[in-house]
């Protein structure tokens, strides 16, 4: 009895599509398992508190780059620390919890900005700001 071999000349063959069906499965459990892992080194019982968020009066100063005044974008008729301090000590609701926005030109003078920060402080504005833009 004569058997054929006929596998010689054939070459085996790896079938992908399981492989890759279960490849995809672990791939997903794992992206699964890992996004709702959370770790924490200590575990705290945080306390608990009902507070109203009190924002605080916030008022624009505006110097522009020869030295002009704007408050709330209304250009001032003289440049000089009294005309700037009684006009921010005239806007409505100033104590030690306003604050100030400074919003000077880059290439005003540096004199200009301490006048500012001195007029507000005279006219009784706790906190001062600077309004910069996010560098490129």
């Amino acid at each position: 009895m004569r058997i054929p071999r006929h596998f010689d000349n054939e070459t085996p063959e790896i079938n992908l599509i399981p492989m890759i069906d279960v490849l995809l499965v672990i791939i997903i459990f794992l992206a699964v398992s890992t996004s709702f892992s959370v770790e924490r080194q200590v575990e705290v019982n945080l306390a608990q508190a009902q507070t109203e968020l009190e924002i605080p009066t916030t008022f624009e100063l505006t110097i522009t780059a020869d030295g002009q005044y704007a408050v709330q974008d209304k250009l001032l008729p003289q440049n000089d620390l009294e005309t700037l301090m009684q006009t921010l000590s005239r806007l409505p609701n100033v104590d030690t919890e306003t604050v100030l926005i400074i919003r000077a030109d880059a290439s005003t003078a540096h004199q200009n900005v301490v006048q500012a920060m001195q007029a507000a402080r005279q006219a009784g504005i706790g906190r001062v700001s600077f309004a910069a833009r996010n560098a490129p």
